[in-house]
């Protein structure tokens, strides 16, 4: 194989390796009624007038199946994290404990667990098409390449390995998915 393709077929494994991280850390966020601090992650905190992320402030310790127990750097802070967990409206109990606050995940309902399912079901599927798309443009490359002089057989080979990488990244997120499925659906 040449340098070129050898380059191009990097090239595209990375890009599948960061689709495939991307939608790793969306299915983390969707709430399985089990406490994740993946779910508080995108949570802002307004810290002396600036929104600031919530691990920065603050440290985040799972406790038992359904809480998290956040520990603010400045005690001070405890109030604005209650608020802040309040406005994101995720359907979370929240309660300010001396200088603790302590957030319980409430049980799913099955239409709940449904929606849910639904909606990871969507992000695999768009996972998907992500890791194709590469692929397509991975694709179109080979071609201008075969265009350019590569050889006809140089550039077939090229298209299997492309080929066997595309299929591994989705298997990857098909895994995931069905991990995170069971999951949602384990009462």
């Amino acid at each position: 194989m040449t340098p070129e393709i050898q380059a191009l077929l990097k090239s595209a494994e990375e890009h599948m390796k960061k689709s495939l991280a991307h939608y790793d850390e969306l299915f983390a966020k969707i709430r399985a009624g089990k406490a994740s601090p993946a779910l508080l992650e995108p949570i802002k905190v307004d810290y002396y007038g600036a929104p600031t992320p919530l691990k920065h402030v603050a440290t985040l310790a799972v406790q038992d199946s359904r809480t998290i127990l956040i520990q603010p750097f400045e005690p001070a802070l405890a109030k604005s994290i209650e608020k802040a967990i309040a406005e994101a409206n995720l359907g979370l109990s929240v309660a300010t404990e001396g200088k603790a606050v302590r957030v319980v995940f409430p049980s799913l309902t099955e239409e709940q667990r449904k929606k849910f399912v639904k909606q990871v079901k969507d992000l695999a599927e768009e996972g998907r098409v992500a890791i194709r798309n590469i692929r397509r443009d991975s694709l179109e490359e080979l071609r201008k390449l075969q265009k350019n002089g590569t050889p006809e057989d140089v550039v077939r080979k090229a298209q299997d390995e492309l080929q066997k990488l595309t299929d591994k990244y989705i298997t990857e997120i098909d895994r995931l998915a069905e991990a995170k499925e069971h999951e949602l659906l384990t009462v």
